[in-house]
């Protein structure tokens, strides 16, 4: 997919997974921008062994205890805790998203080389791009709104 499409649905993933884990409307202010960063590091290997090398679940999980260490030197815990959160969020995003179209991913890289999907699309498909885009940002809309308790977070009998 393309990297607007990774940037909209890393943001509705991690707002939706926050809704879900009860988290305080403020944690978005921490846990959205990580994830948005987060979501474009897997193309750093656009060019060499894509879809393998960073495009698994090994790295995202390596990766992710990297991120938290480093923020544990200079972050209260709490708030390293959000920023590893939000990179694990953002990362996998990425490579869930990846994962519906046509090649897949190397889910299990190094120990495996099979590549994994759930769907067919084509990642330079406009039509598929802008339907994500536009299913993640109502996605986002409406986790962030249940969370500040704006819409019914469940529906009532």
């Amino acid at each position: 997919m393309d990297r607007s499409t990774h940037v909209v649905f890393a943001t509705g993933f991690s707002t939706a997974m926050l809704w879900g884990l009860n988290a305080p409307p403020g944690a978005l202010f921490i846990v959205i921008p990580v994830a948005i960063t987060a979501s474009l590091i897997p193309d750093i290997d656009l060019h060499k062994a894509h879809r393998s090398l960073l495009h698994n679940i090994p790295v995202a999980v390596s990766l992710t205890l990297l991120v938290y260490a480093a923020a544990l030197t200079s972050l209260p815990q709490v708030l390293a805790e959000l920023v590893a959160l939000g990179f694990l969020l953002g990362y996998t995003s990425h490579i869930l998203l990846d994962m519906f179209t046509v090649r897949g991913v190397a889910l299990l890289y190094p120990l495996s080389r099979r590549f994994y999907r759930l769907a067919r699309l084509r990642s330079n498909d406009p039509l598929a791009n802008k339907l994500l885009q536009a299913l993640s940002a109502a996605l986002a809309a409406y986790s962030a709104a249940a969370m500040m308790g704006l819409v019914p977070a469940k529906p009532t009998p």
